[in-house]
């Protein structure tokens, strides 16, 4: 009978160290440590750095406007921010201040800062790194962009039925992949709404020069263009639009206020929501670094109001083309040639987020005006 007690207490003594090591290896309660060991409920700072002014620059406006996103709808977070500061040494110094003072995670704005970011995510790994733009990416680093080509494609759709000279301006920022993209989904959407309407093109070879945006402007009119879309972050072009009468579509932020009788509605980038879902995952230890490209139903994409210019008929448009491309229409389906006439998209086909992503061709119905355009 003692033997058999014995065995009794031995067989109970490892069931209950059996059951504490179950219970070790279930989730964490809601008051116990988040899985990165850290308490869950601590505030996170988070330091954004800006390359521009951020009153002065549309796209900065995008990230401060996710930055105020994150004060306003996240428990338990402190932002921090820095202006006009340019890739290099400068805005790796600010960086470093930010994880000195004790920062979790460092979001940057500019594809200039990519290179330090990345160096920087190597030597400290307990911090996440976010930036707006760039390719490359590291297990605590990532970076968000859109499928800007769908917020561009409805704005054509608006532009090839809203202009009478069909000869619409578009001026951009610099000829490389990202904004030739968005020109030629602004151009799918203008050919199918207008096939007798051509895009004009000017590049101020910047992201933001007022001057130069507004003498491409005026040269654009001046050529006999009633309607202009721009892919920059200055207001130049909205002022010149409103001077001079001409209908303006905006660029990342409503830009109403620069041209209030004359753009139609603007293309609106908002990362608020999903960058909010990357604080968390921080507090929660599960932050993957990764290359992140939005779109619609992300909240990423939109436009804003239209102005009372734009007939029903024309919203009516613009509204199934939304409804569509939630629904997961392709912009870049084939056929689509070039304005040389080589075939880029076979029919049936969708052009791959790497060719969209390394686009150096345009659609038959751009005039680029691309001096020193690369031979493919």
């Amino acid at each position: 009978m003692k033997k058999l007690i014995a065995v009794l207490l031995a067989v109970a003594v490892l069931c209950s160290l059996a059951l504490t090591g179950c219970k070790s290896e279930t989730p964490d309660s809601p008051e116990s440590p988040s899985a990165s060991g850290k308490d869950p409920n601590r505030v996170i700072k988070i330091g954004f750095v800006f390359s521009a002014i951020i009153s002065t620059d549309a796209w900065a406006q995008t990230s401060e406007n996710a930055r105020l996103y994150l004060e306003e709808h996240c428990e338990n977070v402190e932002t921090y921010k820095v202006e006009n500061i340019a890739g290099g040494a400068d805005c790796e110094r600010v960086m470093r201040e930010y994880i000195n003072d004790g920062c979790e995670i460092i979001v940057g704005t500019s594809f200039d800062y990519v290179d330090y970011m990345l160096a920087l995510a190597d030597e400290f790994p307990d911090v996440t790194f976010i930036n707006g733009s760039g390719y490359e990416t590291a297990e605590n680093m990532s970076v968000y962009i859109a499928k800007l080509e769908q917020g561009r494609y409805m704005t054509g759709l608006l532009a090839g039925n809203m202009t009478k000279a069909n000869k619409i301006g578009y001026v951009s920022s610099i000829p490389f992949p990202d904004p030739i993209k968005q020109l030629n989904g602004f151009a799918v959407g203008v050919a199918q709404a207008n096939p007798d309407a051509e895009i004009v093109t000017l590049w101020a070879n910047s992201f933001n020069d007022p001057t130069t945006e507004a003498v491409c402007a005026n040269t654009l009119i001046d050529q006999g263009c009633d309607l202009i879309c721009i892919d920059l972050s200055s207001s130049a072009v909205a002022q010149v639009c409103e001077s001079r009468g001409v209908m303006f579509i905006g660029s990342s932020v409503d830009m109403r206020e620069f041209a209030p009788t004359q753009q139609l509605t603007a293309n609106c980038w908002t990362w608020g929501p999903w960058m909010a879902e990357q604080v968390e995952a921080v507090r929660n230890g599960t932050f993957v670094g990764k290359w992140c490209e939005l779109d619609i139903n992300d909240g990423a994409i939109s436009l804003a109001e239209f102005s009372d210019k734009v007939p029903q008929e024309v919203r009516d448009i613009v509204a199934d083309a939304e409804k569509r491309l939630r629904e997961g229409y392709e912009v870049f389906a084939g056929p689509l040639y070039d304005n040389t006439g080589k075939l880029r998209v076979k029919e049936g086909e969708v052009l791959s987020t790497e060719d969209a992503n390394a686009m150096q061709w345009f659609l038959p119905n751009v005039i680029d005006n691309w001096a020193d355009k690369p031979v493919d």
